[in-house]
């Protein structure tokens, strides 16, 4: 062996291990090969079930393909899912769906119903597995739409449902899916259009503010039934035509004039202030736009009832004069005599109707000017020495003061002036009344009868009151100074003047005064003491303060020159006016005239006559009321107005005593307050704080939410503004 080459012993060994390989393999491929043949396929079936192997023989005849005898071998299992896949594998797809669905396998068995053809349970158990959007295909494949849209939106593929339901004809229902679809892609036009479609009218109105598209905003308005506010947002867009033809549809004359105004149409705002019946107005935009004649012609329209009477009145004398006629304008003027105005202004405008009738001859007439002038002397040097120097060129006294006046046109008659004489009260004791000197004529005269007791003042006061000086005519009550003989102390009284309204309206004007002045107790507001009936004259007593008005120390022209007085001042006024807000009540006739600067410095709020008339049913007349000068936008455009309104009111006296002047005086004040911008009033007083433009352009603002909301914060900025602490 040890000859032997190692190398023949390796590839004798392979080779033997190469031969008994193949051969063994020969074995193994000879033996299956020949087992087919010689055992039946359902033998071993037969030999698992005689051996009692169930599952065995239920494999066995799923692999022989005997799937019929496989499922039942599985139900006798109770395996009834895998009877369920056999069945299924044997293509018998009605009874494994069934029994998919008996085990609730709704997916396996919906996979079945397809197969076997039966879309509609197919439909079924879609709905049951919660595949909904398969589920929809199926419901569209067999032409029920509605519910193929309804299954396509709770499967979250709204766009499928949107389609479905356009071919069903629910355009309402498609447009409801669209419409949020396009607030997610900030489309706002096209969802308006979709919920309106939808006929969500809400909802669309929502989508138009985000689109900014006013004017689709306010057509719906209109269909809302909201036509006002509809016109009030075509006002904040400035499509001031358009507001003006909607608010004139809706019979909101003044509103409508006011934009018709802004719009440039002066005819059309003449219009609807007639229709308004504000003649005022009327006369100062036909005389702006060169209509002279006309407006006379309406000026001579104004009957003595109306509130406008007096200021249209001295235009139209005015008009007279310019064309020559001084006759006409002297008895035009002559009404305004017995007419509540402050004796200044009367004296002023009777002096001017005797030289008119004067000069045109009318010696009669002119006369009644001076006797009535007459009256008003009392203290006066130089109305004394004019009525003397006159007198040689006025005729003859009367011999009866009942003839009667005449006023602008046939129908403005008024009663004339009953026999007046003067109480004694020196100009300047009528001065610390503080309110302005005006006439008693309807009332009776203010003589004093036999008992000393002015005549037309109830006489059974006299028991309780004594010493009565008349302080002047305040709005729609005269006024007297008296003492109290009960509890010792000097008040001032007041007795409703009749025949400056008509009589319930005027009535209810008082009594209002009266109510409201007395739920007000406040150091800064005039206090009311008593008050009553008697002999069918409506009074009250209040608080007498000496001092003077705080137009007394604001004359045109000259601003304050004390900061820190005014900033004393304005603590005070706008104190009182927050108390009065607090309690609810809106005061809305805010100026110098109706604040009250004692000598001792505190300040006192009055005259609540107009305070809330709105909500008491006056209608109309209450956006007559006020003074024009200091009123707000939304007083003078009839809007409903809230505590706001004296705010402004406040903005515009504080506007006034830091510069002298009214921010509006010329042309129509109405539109200047509404659209005009605010005058900086360091154009007037350079010296003035660089704050107190944005104090004035804040509290004048035209849109009420935007102004200060308390007068105190307004006052506070002012202190602020002039450094006074």
């Amino acid at each position: 062996m040890d000859g032997v080459d190692p190398r023949i012993i390796s590839y004798s060994l392979l080779a033997v291990v190469v031969i008994g390989g193949t051969w063994a393999i020969r074995r193994m491929i000879a033996k299956f090969t020949t087992a087919t043949p010689q055992r039946p396929l359902a033998r071993p079936v037969g030999e698992a079930l005689r051996d009692g192997d169930l599952a065995l023989a239920a494999r066995l005849a799923t692999d022989q393909g005997d799937f019929d005898q496989a499922a039942a071998l599985y139900k006798r299992l109770g395996r009834d899912l895998d009877a369920a896949r056999a069945l299924r594998q044997g293509k018998r797809y009605d009874d494994a769906a069934d029994l998919f669905e008996q085990l609730r396998d709704y997916q396996a068995a919906a996979q079945c119903y397809k197969r076997a053809g039966n879309p509609s349970a197919q439909l079924r158990m879609l709905r049951a597995a919660g595949e909904f959007e398969a589920a929809a295909e199926v419901a569209a494949q067999l032409g029920d739409l509605a519910a193929a849209a309804d299954l396509a939106q709770r499967a979250g593929r709204v766009d499928l449902a949107i389609g479905w339901l356009r071919q069903t004809g629910q355009l309402a229902a498609a447009a409801r899916l669209e419409a949020p679809l396009c607030e997610q892609k900030d489309q706002w036009a096209a969802a308006a259009e979709r919920w309106l479609a939808a006929g969500d009218q809400v909802r669309a109105l929502a989508c138009y503010d985000r689109a900014g598209d006013v004017r689709a905003a306010s057509s719906l308005l209109v269909r809302l039934g909201r036509p006002e506010e509809a016109a009030e947002r075509l006002v904040a867009a400035r499509a001031f035509a358009e507001a003006a033809a909607l608010f004139e549809s809706i019979g909101a004359h003044r509103k409508a004039a006011l934009n018709h105004q802004k719009a440039g149409d002066s005819e059309r705002a003449i219009h609807c202030l007639s229709m308004a019946g504000d003649k005022l107005t009327v006369v100062k935009l036909r005389l702006a736009t060169g209509q002279r004649d006309e407006a006379l012609r309406v000026a001579q329209s104004v009957a003595a009832t109306d509130a406008a009477f007096a200021e249209v009145s001295k235009l139209a004398a005015q008009m007279l004069i310019d064309r020559g006629d001084q006759a006409a304008a002297g008895r035009t003027l002559l009404p305004l005599l017995h007419a509540p105005l402050p004796e200044a202004e009367i004296a002023r405008l009777g002096r001017q109707a005797v030289e008119l009738l004067v000069a045109a001859g009318d010696a009669a007439r002119a006369r009644q000017a001076w006797d009535r002038l007459s009256q008003l002397g009392g203290g006066d040097p130089e109305l004394d020495a004019w009525l003397r120097a006159v007198e040689p060129k006025v005729g003859q006294p009367a011999q009866t003061r009942r003839e009667p006046t005449m006023a602008l046109g046939p129908a403005a008659a008024i009663a004339p002036p009953r026999e007046t004489r003067a109480v004694g009260l020196k100009r300047d004791d009528r001065e610390q009344g503080g309110l302005a000197e005006r006439t008693l004529d309807d009332i009776g005269a203010d003589s004093a009868g036999d008992d000393g007791w002015p005549a037309g003042v109830p006489a059974a006061l006299a028991l309780r009151y004594g010493g009565l000086d008349r302080l002047g005519q305040g709005g729609n009550g005269v006024v007297f100074k008296a003492q109290d003989k009960l509890l010792g102390r000097t008040v001032v009284l007041k007795f409703m003047l009749e025949g400056s309204m008509p009589g319930d309206m005027q009535r209810k004007y008082f009594q209002r005064e009266i109510k409201l002045a007395a739920q007000l107790n406040h150091p800064n507001i005039v206090q009311i003491y008593d008050m009553g009936e008697t002999d069918g004259v409506p009074w009250y007593a209040m608080e007498f303060v000496a001092g003077k008005p705080l137009t007394a120390y604001m004359p045109m022209g000259q601003p304050i020159a004390d900061p820190r007085w005014l900033c004393q001042i304005l603590d005070q006024f706008a104190a009182a006016l927050d108390h009065a807000h607090s309690k609810g009540l809106i005061h809305r006739d805010i100026k110098p005239d109706n604040v009250l600067v004692a000598n001792d410095g505190a300040v006192k709020l009055l005259d609540f006559g107009l305070a809330r008339i709105r909500d008491e049913g006056f209608g109309e007349l209450s956006v007559l009321a006020g003074t024009p000068y200091y009123m707000a936008p939304e007083q003078l455009d009839g809007s409903d107005v809230d505590h706001r309104c004296d705010i402004y009111a406040l903005g515009v006296v504080i506007f006034r005593a830091m510069t002298g002047h009214l921010p509006y005086t010329e042309g129509n004040v109405f539109v200047a307050h509404a659209v005009e911008p605010i005058p900086d009033p360091r154009q007037f007083v350079a010296t003035l704080p660089a704050r107190s433009t944005a104090i004035i352009l804040r509290a004048m603002a035209k849109v009420p939410a935007e102004r200060y909301q308390t007068c105190g914060e307004l006052a506070r900025d002012v202190r602020a503004a002039f450094g006074v602490g």
